[in-house]
């Protein structure tokens, strides 16, 4: 149902992927007994998002984690119905099972993550494996998402480090212990937000005036990563690398779901750089994908139609000197 263009391949490394639950209740109050008024169960995870995003948008996408048991198999087929190519390595653990209980009153959505099954060094090393088999010169490699259990932090780490002279981009968006570890690889472009990047980046000393945001992406860059792009909501994001800076102002829409907007960008901004986009239109193409994304219920797009009317209100500012 959906045919698969020629051209680059943005493959998604996503190990720890979830069966989405959506819930939508008229308010949520916690402590007491809520009825839904509506429930969608789809695949999902920020990998999936990405990848959907990719398709959606006309470009090539595969994804790569690990799946198992009945709600793995639904991750699978998922990966069928879009035209995504299925390149999860199987696992004897059950894939976990994410809810998100939408408040339809105030828009905010509450989310609980299982923590996943537990993989062996093995699957590790046939993830990592199967990615370099994969991959071609010119395709760009997403790493995003939690970790399951068993997987070591390094392993975005491992994936960028070993893609190093492959001729792909890497990316990386992830928080927690894997994040400092990933900086210090050197991705091509490191996507995250301001909290992550200030908890997780090991970038500021201990004790020391917590630094601006601009000099903070500064540090970004001495540590050796290409550029950085840091997500705002809907104030937009803000991006940096050793030659050109940008600040982008997200076209504004009435927010319905705001999960999985930022997984979104990411699917606009690698997508159009696939098709040889520079960086700002890559950009602005990634702030109105995430636009579209909040303002409906399901993390999703409905196409390329839907993001370019969006991009047209979606402004980007040079900064001079791009080190901020």
């Amino acid at each position: 149902m959906h045919g698969r263009p020629t051209g680059p391949t943005v493959h998604v490394v996503s190990p720890n992927p979830a069966q989405d639950r959506l819930q939508v209740v008229p308010r949520l109050l916690v402590g007491e007994v809520n009825r839904a008024t509506q429930v969608v169960s789809r695949p999902g995870g920020k990998g999936m998002i990405v990848a959907r995003g990719v398709v959606r948008l006309g470009g090539r996408a595969a994804l790569h984690g690990f799946v198992g048991g009945p709600v793995g198999a639904q991750i699978s087929a998922g990966c069928r119905d879009l035209g995504i190519a299925d390149r999860h390595v199987r696992i004897d653990g059950e894939t976990r099972v994410s809810t998100v209980l939408v408040d339809s009153a105030t828009g905010a959505s509450t989310v609980v993550n299982e923590p996943g099954p537990e993989v062996r060094p093995a699957e590790v090393d046939a993830l990592v494996g199967g990615l370099l088999d994969a991959v071609r010169p010119g395709d760009l490699v997403v790493c995003t998402g939690s970790l399951p259990r068993g997987a070591p932090a390094d392993l975005y780490a491992r994936c960028v480090a070993a893609l190093r002279g492959r001729g792909v981009l890497s990316v990386v968006d992830t928080s927690g212990p894997g994040l400092a570890l990933a900086v210090r690889a050197a991705p091509d472009v490191l996507k995250v937000n301001e909290e992550e990047l200030r908890a997780d980046a090991g970038l500021a000393a201990p004790g020391e005036d917590p630094p601006a945001l601009p000099a903070l992406m500064g540090l970004v860059l001495d540590a050796g990563v290409g550029a950085v792009v840091v997500t705002r909501g809907a104030a937009g994001l803000s991006y940096r690398s050793t030659t050109e800076g940008w600040e982008v102002r997200s076209p504004s829409v009435p927010v319905v779901n705001a999960t999985g907007s930022g997984d979104m960008m990411l699917a606009g901004f690698v997508t159009s750089l696939a098709r040889g986009d520079d960086r700002e239109s890559a950009l602005r193409t990634g702030a109105a994908a995430g636009a579209a994304n909040a303002a409906r219920l399901e993390p999703d797009l409905s196409g390329p139609d839907e993001v370019e009317e969006l991009r047209v209100h979606a402004v980007a500012t040079a900064v001079p000197g791009a080190r901020g």
